[in-house]
């Protein structure tokens, strides 16, 4: 685990190419100690999709992300080789990776799931000085909308409601748009797992840890990538996470109808991730998608959607970058 030394980054780190004169982030830097000398083709890229448990993982990958109580505090890496090989990481709009990794690894969790997670990460608190600065930099869903929960923007933004109860029409469109990833007023349903997919290269390698699996879907990349299968459930650190609400984690049986629906291509995309993965065999995927159906149960069983996938490679090009040697 970390031994007390100052956080690094990798010399062949890829994003102050991509941006002329950036800085990488301090919470992309490594705090375990690893070989610094591991060429591109040897490291695995860390897809870190926002409220899926990539928090939890980045620790245990030796990232400084949530981790400890300031920037040189971490002792919740876990030395394995997948630690070791996960040198770079993109999350949000700092893609640090290399297109020639080896792997790509996905930390992903049901949908509506997480949907529900990013809904309340972004929602700001008023009695905050200034609560829209960094992290809450649009109030367009919360205040302006009156959204104050996933379920009633479902129940008013998505729904057909007569009468005085519904949204306005704008609200509305606001309302969809941030499901499908198209509007960025909820951070982390913006950079959807539609981003990260596209954002890697067509060909990659793909390795999975699943939210509701974390223990088994770690120790079989671990063993994937040739070290031993000893993670246990005791050993997980948890990061990022607070006391939730009841009236923020309630969801209508009509609301998830039509967030399901709505979310529609995003199911898709997570279930093509896991069909993708190296590490997910067939009852593996099977395990999911059972569960899936106890959300989502027409998405879980259909592969087509009313809706076209949304075009997001003008984002996608943004959030990357051209590489400038």
């Amino acid at each position: 685990a970390y031994d007390g030394g100052k956080p690094y980054q990798y010399k062949d780190s890829s994003y102050p190419h991509r941006r002329a004169n950036a800085t990488l982030p301090l919470w992309f830097k490594k705090v375990f100690p690893l070989n610094k000398h591991m060429t591109p083709d040897k490291q695995t890229c860390f897809m870190h999709v926002g409220k899926a448990g990539g928090s939890t993982i980045g620790c245990m990958l030796g990232f400084l992300i949530h981790c400890g109580d300031d920037d040189k505090t971490n002792f919740q890496s876990v030395p394995s080789l997948l630690a070791a090989t996960t040198a770079h990481s993109f999350h949000r709009g700092v893609y640090d990776c290399s297109d020639e990794a080896a792997n790509y690894l996905f930390v992903i969790r049901n949908p509506l799931a997480r949907a529900l997670s990013a809904f309340n990460y972004a929602k700001p608190d008023l009695s905050e000085k200034h609560p829209f600065s960094k992290k809450y930099k649009d109030k367009e869903i919360y205040v302006d909308c009156d959204f104050w929960t996933l379920n009633d923007l479902a129940e008013r933004g998505l729904v057909i409601v007569k009468g005085n109860d519904g949204a306005s029409d704008e609200c509305k469109d606001r309302a969809k748009k941030a499901l499908l990833g198209t509007e960025d007023n909820i951070v982390h349903m913006y950079y959807n797992y539609q981003f990260y997919y596209e954002s890697m290269p067509p060909d990659a390698n793909i390795v999975v840890i699943r939210n509701e699996h974390i223990v088994d879907d770690w120790n079989a990349v671990e063993t994937l990538l040739g070290g031993a299968a000893d993670l246990t459930k005791e050993s997980l650190p948890v990061n990022n996470q607070y006391e939730k609400k009841p009236e923020e984690v309630y969801l209508s049986d009509a609301a998830k109808v039509v967030l399901c629906e709505t979310l529609c291509n995003e199911i898709q995309v997570y279930k093509t991730i896991l069909k993708r993965a190296q590490n997910i065999n067939k009852e593996q995927y099977i395990q999911s998608m059972q569960e899936l159906v106890t959300s989502c149960p027409k998405e879980a069983m259909e592969e087509s959607c009313a809706d076209d996938m949304p075009d997001i490679s003008l984002k996608v090009e943004k959030a990357k970058g051209e590489l400038i040697y």
